[in-house]
């Protein structure tokens, strides 16, 4: 897989951007949408390290090679975003463009073997397996990059389908149940990160892929963070963690449903989040003891 071509990158961000217009858009959604339209795109163009290949052995392969270094970029986001830590307004874009460099260098043998696999045309090196990884990867490194600031880049710059206006919670809440923002007395660098996008009582966080959503009682943010490292820079009476990728705040669920064999509480504000069944008697405990 050699030399992605920049204009198709453009032109598939571009286009998961109009798809998503100026709503509210799961994380999952824009990426699987953007990596449909990396496909056709590839399949269509037939890139150099891949010409000569067809456009329907390339729609399979091109699906193969996004369907393995995606997810591999969004675990290698999920890490370095976890260990490095960097007091920078520019944090996520660092951090961000240092996944796109780590993915891609672990990604080039595989995609040395699926041009193999795929009997991709002058796939083969005179030089050895060697130079034909550092071939590989002179053409993976720098596209493979690009590509992840740009599939990323209308989050990081917090562009309106990322924000928007709640519905007010049913009715305020007792200042001890309360997790506000400007109030709380244990700084950290999430509560830092969401004061700056965010005001009013914190209600709920939810892990999207390698971003989390934010619900606080004013508005509903996005930004590139790990759940597992916000739920344990908050208080541990803060709240609960209700399922492996919600957590909700202490004193914001009004009430736990039963639908169709699975458990899911109602916050103040009227969203539901589904309580896995391990969490479920931590969850009924918690709003026995606030009733």
């Amino acid at each position: 897989m050699h030399e992605w071509y920049y204009l198709s990158m453009i032109e598939a961000k571009n286009s998961s951007l109009h798809w998503l217009s100026s709503s509210v858009v799961p994380v999952e959604r824009y990426f699987l949408a953007s990596s449909l339209t990396l496909v056709l795109l590839f399949a269509w163009m037939e890139p150099s390290g891949a010409a000569g290949i067809g456009f329907w052995k390339g729609i399979v392969f091109w699906t193969v090679q996004i369907s393995i270094l995606i997810p591999l970029l969004i675990t290698v986001q999920h890490s370095v975003s976890h260990f490095l830590i960097l007091p920078t307004p520019h944090s996520a874009w660092i951090q961000t463009a240092l996944s796109g460099i780590i993915g891609s260098l672990i990604f080039v043998p595989i995609g040395y073997f699926l041009d193999f696999l795929f009997a991709v045309p002058n796939n083969e090196s005179p030089l050895g397996l060697i130079y034909g990884l550092l071939d590989e990867a002179s053409g993976v490194v720098l596209p493979v990059t690009v590509t992840w600031l740009a599939l990323n880049a209308p989050w990081i710059f917090e562009l309106d389908f990322s924000r928007r206006r709640l519905i007010e919670p049913e009715q305020s809440l007792d200042s001890s149940t309360r997790v506000t923002l400007d109030e709380n007395p244990k700084s950290t660098r999430f509560l830092e990160e969401l004061k700056s996008r965010a005001s009013g009582d914190l209600i709920a966080i939810s892990s999207e892929l390698h971003y989390v959503r934010v619900v606080t009682s004013d508005t509903e943010v996005m930004f590139l963070y790990n759940l597992r490292d916000a739920i344990g820079e908050l208080p541990t009476e803060a709240g609960v963690q209700i399922h492996r990728s919600h957590w909700v705040a202490k004193g914001q669920v009004r009430e736990i449903k039963k639908t169709n064999g699975n458990y899911e509480c109602i916050l103040s504000n009227g969203k539901r989040l589904p309580i896995s069944r391990r969490k479920y008697s931590e969850v009924k405990e918690l709003l026995i003891t606030e009733g």
